[in-house]
This record gives C-alpha cells, structure tokens and sequence, in this order.
C-alpha cells in the first residue's frame, strides 16, 4: 500500500489566486479492540452512553469531541476516532492506587493509545501540539498527516525513542522498532501558505477532510484600525493548592517537556517532540496546517479545527512568501469559500495578544463565518486557568470593534472541561445549507480515492 499523495489538480481561481486540490490515500482502519482498557478509555472520553459497553464501538450517528488540553482534541466522527494533536499539558504521573487523583490533567498517554485512533492529525509540529505523537502512531501503526517538515521530526523522534536506553524502567524499549513512522506530508515543502488546498481521504467515504498551510500565529504591531481589549492573562491564584505538583511523566525539571533534563526516575520515559518541533536547518514547528472535516451526508455538518491563529491581516510569519497581506487575504478567500462550517474549533490565543488581543481570532471567525466556536489553545502561552479573562477580551473586543456577526460560544475553562465530551448531532437540520452541495463537489468529488 501506497502512502504518497497523488495530486489531481482541479483549476480553480479564488481572489486572483490559483488553487491546486491534492488527494491523499488512507489505509483500511485498524480492527476493533474489545479489551477492557479500550471501552474504559473511550467512555472515559467519549461518554458511557455513546459506547457499547460489549464492543467499545462509538456511536456511528454522532461527533463527539474531547477536550486533551491546550489545543488536542479525541474526536469520534460516526464512530471513527482520531486525534487532532498529541500534547497533553502537565502531563504527570498517576498517583498510587488508592489515593485521590489531584492531577491537574488526570490522564496519560497511555489513554491516547487505549482510544484506539485511527489517524494523527497535527496542527503544526511545535511540541506543545506533537508531544506523544510519534509514540501513539508507532504503538498503532497508524499515519500522522501533518506538514512534510513536520514528518522530518516525526521520524527523528523514532529514532531517538529507539535509542533511549530507558534504564529507569529496566531497559524495555520504548516503542517496538525503529523502523519510520507512517506520516503525510499534506502540502508541499516549501511552499507559500494557501498555495494548495488539498482532500484528504482518512476518513472517505463517509468524510471529505480539506486541508491547507495558514500562518502560525505571531506579533505584529498595534493596529490601530482594530479596537482590540487587551487581554489579562492571569492565573488562578489557587492553582498551586487546588493542583499540587506531581512527578511529571517527562524526565525534567517542569511538566511541560521543555525544562532542565533530569535523571529519569521509574515511570518516566521521553515521549516529547524533538527540537520543539524542528531540526536544525529545518523550520518543521511553525509551518501550520488548517483542517476541515464534512460529514457526506444530511445537511454536510462540517467542523473546523485550527491549533493556531495567524496575523493574516498582515500576513506576517517565517513562511515562503511571507510577510504578505495578499497571502493573509487569500486565506481568509479560502476559509469564505469552504463549505458552510458548523463548529470552528480554533485557537482563541495568539502569540500577538500583547498587542492586539483577540483580533485575530475575530477575524477568523468573520471570514470562516461558524455557527458555533470552541476555543483552544487556552492551557499553553495563555497560563492554566486563564481562559476566563480571554472571553472577556473576546466578549468587550465584539462590542468595542462592532462585530455583527457573532457565533454562539462553546467556552471551555480548564481543567474542569477536560474529557468532557461535547456531542452532536450531524444531522440536526440546524445545519443545512443550500450552498454547501457545490462547494462539497468541488472540494471533494471527483479525486481518486482509495
């Protein structure tokens, strides 16, 4: 079996721009687990009564999604689970059977692997978003789509997962071999953001997944045309004594990944990304990716899930042809061109919130148009607990800079929303819309599939 794209280019011209349409191919999903940490674990995240207590199968009429921290999500799309992101945040160690569980995040990686994914989708490779996903896909032998940048660090940490000598859990390797891990470079290296829009077929027939490079978000000046609320990013004061610290499943100095190494103690092992994300000579970390999942079949229920949100207004960031306001405009082109999308699940966060606050992701939500919006990325750059005073900024920032349209808001606030599932139905008429059908053609039909 084949897991190289095959490219059927279909001419399209959106804002003066060409579009390319790419198709990739998938594998058939791996056979059903009946074991009892796989119904545990997906009841655990997907909800007791959306799993078959006997066969660990998921409802096959609903989308069900699952808060992991920061911007990971388990998604179960009519019964098909995949993971959008693999980074759990304070990621510690379970506490001793019997005592009470205070883990500020009380899940492991071991719990990705028990869901039984049938694919890795990465937003962008930095390792608060790729952490545990080369462990996951080697442990299932399933794909990661991401960048091809992103797949160059994906097979480094094979390599150094292989090579781990693991002492402090007397030796036993860490994954089975250190042949590479099966990843999909869904656009081109190299390329400029928005230059390609590409089907995905995971998840065909029963999902058209469209894909496309954006821009990682970033800082750009004040702009002054945007009257943006700044926003507090504040802690919870009671954190330290709601969560006290445990030992953290990364050997180092902080449960993040990214802190002083130290001596391994038994149960830790070294599942991070490496080089945050990229590799000497390499820029894998930043180069983001934009995914849109439609349902084939009712009113097309369609969901789209960025773990970043650029400057696009300025097009700012380290991409090929960046900065670049016509490549910023393009994208928002593409995202108004998408079939109508049901649920934006994207990054209320940006690294230019100093600045510009919630801009970015406003402006997102004016081209893309959801009717309802989740936000994420609200445990990492924003500090655990922060959530509250970034929809604060969001809420003031629509009345300040006269937003029209406005979603109905999803808010999730951390910790209490972890594995909560949030459930939908595809084809509640809420959905419908008459322009969709042509767009899901053009997007989706007509491509190669396997």
């Amino acid at each position: 079996m084949t897991w190289r794209r095959r490219l059927a280019t279909l001419a399209l011209v959106l804002a003066g721009l060409p579009w390319s349409i790419a198709s990739a191919d998938r594998g058939d999903p791996p056979p059903r687990d009946r074991s009892p940490a796989v119904i545990a674990a997906r009841q655990k995240y997907f909800g007791a009564e959306s799993v078959d207590p006997r066969t660990g199968q998921i409802r096959d009429d609903r989308v069900i999604f699952s808060w992991l921290t920061n911007a990971s999500l388990a998604v179960s799309v009519l019964g098909h689970v995949v993971l959008l992101d693999t980074y759990i945040n304070r990621l510690e160690l379970p506490p001793p059977p019997g005592s009470s569980d205070l883990r500020r995040t009380p899940f492991n990686y071991q719990d990705l692997v028990q869901l039984r994914p049938e694919a890795i989708f990465l937003g962008h490779g930095h390792g608060d978003h790729a952490d545990n996903a080369a462990y996951v896909a080697k442990q299932l032998d399933i794909p990661i789509y991401a960048s091809p940048e992103t797949c160059d660090v994906m097979q480094a940490d094979v390599q150094r997962m292989f090579s781990d000598p693991n002492t402090a859990n007397g030796g036993a390797r860490i994954i089975p071999d250190g042949r590479a891990v099966r990843c999909i470079g869904v656009v081109s290296r190299g390329s400029v953001p928005g230059a390609e829009v590409v089907h995905l077929d995971a998840l065909e027939p029963h999902v058209c997944i469209v894909a496309f490079k954006h821009i990682h978000s970033g800082s750009v000046p004040t702009d002054t045309t945007f009257p943006a609320v700044p926003v507090a990013n504040l802690a919870d004061s009671r954190e330290p004594d709601l969560y006290p610290r445990g030992t953290c499943v990364t050997p180092t100095s902080n449960c993040q990944g990214s802190g002083t190494p130290t001596t391994p103690l038994p149960g830790q092992v070294n599942l991070t990304t490496s080089g945050f994300g990229s590799l000497p000579g390499s820029p894998g970390g930043p180069i983001s990716l934009f995914y849109q999942f439609i349902v084939r079949r009712g009113p097309n229920f369609s969901f789209a899930w960025h773990n970043t949100t650029g400057p696009l207004k300025e097009g700012a960031g380290s991409d090929p042809g960046l900065p670049s306001p016509a490549v910023g405009a393009h994208l928002f082109a593409i995202m108004e061109s998408l079939p109508r999308t049901s649920i934006e699940l994207g990054s209320i966060v940006s690294l230019g919130f100093a600045t510009n606050g919630v801009r970015d992701a406003i402006l997102y939500q004016q081209h893309l148009r959801p009717l309802i919006y989740i936000p994420l990325h609200v445990t990492d750059v924003a500090v655990p607990s922060s959530s509250p005073e970034f929809k604060k900024s969001f809420l003031e920032t629509l009345d300040t800079a006269q937003i029209a349209y406005r979603p109905e808001l999803r808010w999730l606030v951390d910790p209490n929303d972890f594995a909560r599932p949030m459930v939908y139905d595809p084809d509640d008429r809420r959905w419908a819309n008459p322009d969709s059908a042509r767009r899901i053609a053009e997007l989706c039909d007509g491509h190669g599939r396997r």
